[in-house]
């Protein structure tokens, strides 16, 4: 199967950044989306604490970075069913999904998998052991309790919205329109995965320097991963964001375990 096949193809694509239809400043606005509005959530609250004497408000408002991740899901999810629109997409066609090459996105699903499963979870492990030698450390920096009220709806919200907005987003809307601009593959996968990448940072910032580096760079490998397998194979990005969907269901019951001490 060839990428000319698919709607949201670079190839396909071409016309309409030819036409003036897609321009670049969309593309690089929505590559920053995620990161900017979920900054700027984590900076707002932080100042409400802060004004209201909360000691360490950025510690604070960080350890809300799972309902900032879901509002800029909603966000990115909202914007490209607007912008798809706009160029004659619908959002199925932004997810690559089509049910007719099934049996060949099977055979690029096992070794995405195998991958992902090294890749989301060993960098992340070795670059804590590096910086602080303890490979748990950070992780209780990440993940704070907050009141449980607030937790609930995170265990359907959280996973739901990250599955169908954070690897659409960059490698089903940003990366094939910076091809179709005329981008290098290699070059694509480098500033969309280290921005998929560094988004954590944006999530989840604290006054730590090496928290800080720890966020940024411990899904990097992952990040490459995923933009060779789609790029590659575009169909097999549904069973990704399936697989996505998985991984993230655990993270508001971690929360919920931390919030019930």
């Amino acid at each position: 199967m060839g990428h000319r096949a698919l709607p949201n193809s670079p190839e396909a694509l071409r016309h309409l950044v030819d036409e003036g239809r897609i321009p670049a400043r969309r593309v690089w606005g929505m590559l920053a989306l995620r990161s900017a509005l979920a900054f700027a959530l984590l900076l707002a609250l932080a100042a409400v604490l802060g004004l209201s004497g909360r000691d360490d408000p950025v510690s604070a408002s960080a350890a809300a970075w799972l309902w900032f991740a879901t509002a800029a899901n909603v966000a990115a999810i909202a914007l490209m069913v607007h912008l798809g629109r706009r160029e004659g997409l619908r959002l199925r066609d932004l997810y690559f999904a089509d049910r007719s090459t099934w049996r060949g996105d099977l055979l690029w699903l096992v070794p995405a998998l195998l991958g992902s499963a090294l890749l989301s979870l060993l960098p992340g492990t070795w670059l804590a052991t590096v910086l602080w030698g303890d490979s748990n450390y950070p992780n209780d920096l990440l993940i704070q309790p907050l009141p449980l009220l607030t937790v609930y709806p995170l265990f359907l919200l959280m996973p739901v919205t990250q599955a169908f907005a954070e690897l659409p987003l960059y490698w089903g809307y940003v990366a094939p329109r910076l091809r179709a601009f005329g981008m290098s593959r290699g070059l694509t996968i480098l500033i969309v995965g280290a921005t998929l990448s560094v988004q954590h940072l944006f999530f989840a910032l604290q006054l730590d320097w090496r928290y800080d580096l720890w966020l940024a760079l411990k899904f990097l490998p992952f990040a490459l991963w995923m933009g060779f397998i789609v790029d590659r194979r575009p169909t097999v990005l549904p069973y990704l964001m399936g697989m996505h969907l998985v991984l993230d269901a655990s993270v508001p019951l971690l929360t919920w375990m931390a919030s019930r001490g």
